[in-house]
């Protein structure tokens, strides 16, 4: 083993002891095993689904350390492990593959049938430290910030759908969503040369998808037909893809497909879906390709992860605008009431640690 601290032998973690029941404790430094390293986090988000995780569902058992949007430095290495790798800045795909089932055969993790997940099967990224498979890093250029690269798991989300969708340059295209997964994705798309058009029922995230220069399209409207058909000149869109996972959104979503569409579901649902009778209608009469969309491709083929960082590191873009709240571990209190509150304005929001190293 080699190290570039002391490690010490206590850290602070946020825990899940039971549903809604997170506290900040002192635990463990998790030790070192052969091909593992050490992260030292720096930047952790909090996705979506760590809402219900954390205070309806809970996770596979208690406690549990949540958190599986995260980045950080390497600090230390165990046993056959390259040194070269101690100091460098990384984020971690948070899946741990069976690498026994058909699918780890086709090196299609993301289907594994017995996985692991760091941040609700095992301990994830709400803690100081972290010991991380070295096929699990995914390196970052130092000219990459901590905080936006913590975003390159929805990133890797959002380009695996994007590709999956198979836009092609002047297509029209309607992302339904405006979560950090959803702003994401219309970039991406915007990236195929395609015209993208983001939909939301939130004056304030139509307002913003402006701000950043998407054309919009307010879902709530009661001429949502005819406003489509004013704004791209056309029946319906070519492409939808729909990232809530709502009943309404994906019903939007199917009523928005022109004939011979495609729409892609990427929107992680929270309850029993139900397709009107009416809504399944429109899929037949207009022959729409329905497709499902699920985490991201890690393997030797395609990496979206790697994909990710590249764009993360070249791009014009400033992905970072996207993380709109920061919090230290002991806010997380007030970290979770912001994402709470429905008149709060967010997107991502990340607990931090020593940003001021980034």
């Amino acid at each position: 083993m080699k190290s570039l601290i002391d490690i010490p032998e206590k850290m602070k973690a946020l825990v899940l002891h039971d549903v809604a029941k997170l506290t900040l404790d002192e635990v463990d430094v998790p030790k070192l095993e052969p091909g593992t390293v050490l992260v030292k986090i720096k930047a952790c988000g909090i996705c979506s689904s760590d809402i219900p995780r954390i205070f309806v569902n809970g996770t596979y058992h208690f406690p549990t350390i949540p958190g599986h949007e995260f980045s950080g430095q390497i600090v230390a290495v165990g046993d056959e492990v390259d040194e070269a790798l101690l100091g460098r800045k990384t984020c971690v795909f948070p899946l741990l593959p069976c690498r026994k089932c058909k699918a780890c055969e086709l090196e299609e993790y993301a289907q594994c049938s017995s996985y692991s997940y760091f941040g609700s099967r095992c301990d994830g990224g709400f803690a100081e430290y972290l010991v991380v498979p070295v096929w699990n890093l995914v390196p970052f250029d130092d000219s990459i910030s901590y905080t936006a690269a913590a975003l390159c798991e929805p990133a890797a989300v959002s380009l695996h759908a994007v590709d999956l969708a198979a836009i092609k340059e002047g297509q029209k295209v309607a992302v339904v969503g405006t979560g950090t997964i959803g702003f994401l994705i219309a970039a991406f798309a915007r990236d195929k040369k395609a015209d993208v058009v983001v939909c939301a029922r939130s004056e304030n995230k139509v307002a913003y998808a402006g701000q950043l220069g998407f054309q919009t399209l307010n879902t709530s409207s009661k001429t949502l037909t005819d406003d489509m058909k004013e704004l791209i000149g056309q029946d319906g869109f070519d492409v939808v893809i729909e990232a809530v996972g709502s009943n309404a959104s994906i019903e939007t979503s199917i009523s928005l497909a022109g004939a011979l569409g495609t729409v892609l579901l990427v929107g992680n649902p929270t309850d029993d879906l139900v397709l009107p009778k009416n809504v399944y209608w429109s899929i037949l009469r207009k022959q729409i390709t329905v497709k499902g969309s699920w985490n991201s491709s890690y393997n030797s083929r395609v990496n979206d992860w790697a994909k990710a960082m590249e764009i993360l590191k070249n791009s014009d873009f400033d992905f970072g605008r996207f993380v709109t709240h920061k919090f230290p571990m002991e806010e997380h209190e007030k970290a979770f009431a912001v994402l709470k509150d429905r008149n709060e304005f967010t997107l991502k929001v990340m607990f931090v640690q020593d940003e001021a190293q980034e």
